[in-house]
């Protein structure tokens, strides 16, 4: 199974603050990575991170959509996994070629992930899967669920994930802010990645790098870090790749 554990590979593009469509973005080899995973376009499928909403899990999945067909990648048609369609969900994913888990919080898709039996129908797919942040953050065994607000959201600190890679992934990383792309107002490096990676393996992703997982190999694109037992350590530089296993 290919699986593509990424930060933000498939570019959001904004105009004045709003959201207007979405990129492939080629740099790090992942368009390259994508075309040569994927071997059937019969239907690309969008699973939302909110089941319940409705109009912007239809928005981002036809931004998507554009985007895989602007970079080249014929599909030729596109479903929305949400709340409408979770009785229908066995077959969207097998019948996909292509699967995207939608960025967002972590426990609410997790939740869907499950109640969908995900890991259990992807096996009768042939699809590529790739998780954007809280949707690569999911699949693996274990969920690091880190602050993203001044106001502590989440009761646990560690979920139990889909199960498919045995590290924790943290995504839009930037040690020149904090430790993560967005503005959280708490310095994450300090106050949490480091005093959690005690006993735990962190591999941390800027903006366009990814992890790439082939089957029983994994591979990390771009520019990556690896925190672990407190420290910090960049493992590799945009276009570039290392295997990691």
């Amino acid at each position: 199974m290919k699986i593509f554990l990424l930060s933000e590979s498939i570019m959001s593009i904004y105009e004045n603050g709003i959201k207007i469509k979405s990129e492939i973005d080629k740099n790090n080899s992942f368009a390259e990575n994508l075309t040569k995973s994927i071997s059937s376009y019969d239907s690309f499928l969008f699973i939302c991170n909110n089941k319940r909403a409705y109009e912007a899990n239809d928005k981002s999945a036809k931004m998507i959509f554009d985007a895989l067909i602007d970079g080249g990648y014929p599909f030729k048609e596109y479903f929305v996994l949400d709340k409408r369609s979770q009785k229908d969900a066995k077959s969207l994913i097998e019948k996909a070629g292509f699967i995207y888990l939608q960025g967002g919080t972590l426990p609410g898709q997790l939740k869907f992930l499950k109640k969908i039996r995900f890991k259990e129908n992807i096996k009768n797919s042939k699809a590529v899967v790739a998780g954007k942040s809280a949707g690569a953050m999911n699949l693996g065994s274990v969920v690091y669920a880190f602050p993203e607000k001044t106001i502590e959201k989440f009761k646990k600190r560690f979920l139990k994930g889909l199960g498919y890679y045995e590290y924790v992934i943290i995504p839009h990383f930037n040690l020149d802010k904090n430790g993560y792309e967005f503005d959280v107002g708490i310095d994450l490096v300090n106050k949490y990645f480091i005093p959690n990676s005690r006993g735990r393996k962190f591999y941390a992703l800027p903006q366009g790098s990814y992890i790439f997982l082939d089957d029983d190999r994994h591979f990390a694109f771009g520019e990556t870090y690896i925190i672990e037992n407190g420290q910090i350590k960049k493992i590799c530089e945009n276009e570039q790749s290392i295997a990691l296993n």
